[in-house]
């Protein structure tokens, strides 16, 4: 699957005044291809990962998935589309704390006859997780609810895995740690990744960098 986005606009207005985040702004992200999304806080990277996700319409432009234009589906479909095929994680991990870490990567499954269970676990393992499944959030360091985090946005097998400052709390050891199980998602799925970061260690692991300013 591949994604394209074209000529992208979006402003938002702020104590009286519009703030024009993107302005023709294009971007292609081919099935296994990872891309760093790089710039300081209030550049946009956020409200772009929304808009990628259907959860937030451009002013202008087209963000179009294999030809299909996202914001021409009908809502209902819009929803369907992002739980089949897009995964996301952003740096507070969202994490139910009254669950354990395998019932929070169990998440997406709720309502699915399909048992997922073992995929669960097996994400969970990958992740050297596999002693902290029954452990809740509140037992779990930064970097192990991040994993936990990534391990539920992977668990349905997404085509395009989005990721939102997922290393903003973590320390350089930690960091390089999660960008280790991106790699290893990444080659081991084929999954599309889209890296929004202000954390320049990311060009370390993935150097394929698009630059964002802040207006």
């Amino acid at each position: 699957m591949r994604l394209d986005i074209k000529h992208l606009a979006k402003s938002f207005e702020t104590a009286g005044e519009r703030v024009e985040l993107f302005n023709q702004f294009d971007l292609e992200l081919a099935a296994g291809e990872v891309k760093v999304l790089m710039g300081p806080s209030g550049s946009g990277k956020t409200t772009l990962l929304r808009m990628l996700c259907g959860l937030e319409r451009p002013d202008s432009g087209t963000i179009a998935y294999d030809g299909r234009d996202l914001y021409a589906m009908p809502d209902e479909a819009r929803r369907r589309f992002r739980r089949e095929n897009i995964g996301f994680a952003d740096q507070a991990s969202c994490l139910l704390p009254q669950l354990t870490a395998l019932e929070n990567v169990l998440l997406p499954t709720i309502g699915e006859r399909e048992d997922r269970l073992d995929t669960a676990r097996k994400w969970l393992a990958r992740f050297g997780l596999e002693k902290r499944q029954d452990f809740f959030p509140a037992q779990l360091s930064g970097g192990e609810r991040q994993r936990v985090a990534l391990a539920r946005a992977l668990l349905l097998k997404p085509a395009f895995l989005f990721l939102d400052e997922p290393t903003s709390a973590l320390d350089q050891k930690r960091s390089d740690a999660f960008f280790t199980c991106i790699q290893d998602a990444n080659r081991e799925e084929g999954v599309a990744i889209l890296l929004a970061t202000h954390n320049p260690r990311a060009l370390d692991f993935f150097p394929n960098l698009i630059p964002l300013t802040a207006p």
